[in-house]
């Protein structure tokens, strides 16, 4: 009988340490389910911000493109009614809810272009002219611009000259082959170009920006017959643009893209994606 009771109370401390082991590995299993469990809600969640955000960055991208065709086939429109030039606006036709769509334009008639510009032609005193109300050494002209002169962005005249001299005249010359200068589109600087080249004073110019504030001009006719006008200043003036650059920026949510392109005519020559 004592024997039993011996033998019964030495067994009893092995039972309570398998119930231990139980509970200890029921506790590890269930931590691991709940590690697996938040894990998996956090991976989700990656997941579908990165779905998101690649689906936002798609809409943003599309729309800046949708911002560049819309200048395209409404640009008149755009232009005379909507979005003065230099200036950014919403379009009006795709802007919508949570979606927004900006556009920039100017037109590359009325810059001095780049390419055209031969040693002592027309264009190479424009640009002269330019570099000195500027304050840019004519150096950078006759010995590096002239000489390499076939541009196809504007981004290759940067590396020939300090940055400061580059952001100094980056927006009054162009790549395009511009042979006319619009009156209406032209900036005060490239108007003094035009007329110091001749050998005219600013007087022009002054007219002409104070003219063009009030009603801009509709025709060469109308350019040559204002009074006060030069005549050989306004042979080399017109009305007509046809060659613009234009960027586009969408806003999708929180999420922005932009493009850049030119527009020569209803066709795209050169476009980027910022």
């Amino acid at each position: 009988m004592t024997g039993d009771i011996r033998e019964l109370t030495m067994r009893m401390p092995a039972v309570r340490r398998e119930r231990g082991v139980a509970l200890l590995i029921v506790l590890l299993v269930t931590a691991l389910l709940i590690a697996l469990i938040f894990e998996f809600s956090y991976a989700t969640r990656i997941s579908l911000n990165s779905a998101v955000n690649f689906r936002d960055s798609q809409r943003a991208y599309f729309l800046a493109r949708s911002g560049i065709y819309a200048f395209i086939k409404y640009g008149s429109q755009l232009r005379d009614s909507y979005i003065p030039q230099g200036e950014w606006g919403v379009v009006p036709l795709i802007s919508d809810g949570d979606t927004q769509v900006l556009i920039k334009w100017e037109s590359e008639q009325g810059k001095i272009s780049i390419p055209i510009v031969t040693r002592d032609n027309r264009a190479h005193d424009m640009l002269r002219q330019l570099f000195l109300i500027k304050q840019i050494d004519q150096d950078i002209l006759d010995n590096k611009i002239v000489e390499k002169r076939n541009f196809y962005l504007l981004s290759e005249l940067h590396p020939l000259m300090k940055d400061e001299d580059y952001d100094k005249i980056e927006p009054y010359v162009t790549v395009l082959p511009v042979t006319s200068i619009n009156v209406n589109a032209a900036s005060a600087e490239v108007l003094q170009s035009l007329c110091r080249s001749l050998g005219k004073d600013d007087g022009v110019v002054a007219m002409i920006v104070n003219k063009r504030k009030t009603q801009p001009y509709t025709s060469k006719q109308e350019i040559a017959e204002t009074p006060g006008m030069d005549t050989m200043v306004a042979s080399y003036l017109d009305v007509a643009s046809s060659m613009f650059r234009v960027s586009s920026y969408a806003t999708v949510g929180g999420y922005t893209k932009q493009i850049e392109a030119i527009i020569n005519g209803n066709t795209i020559s050169y476009w980027r994606a910022l």
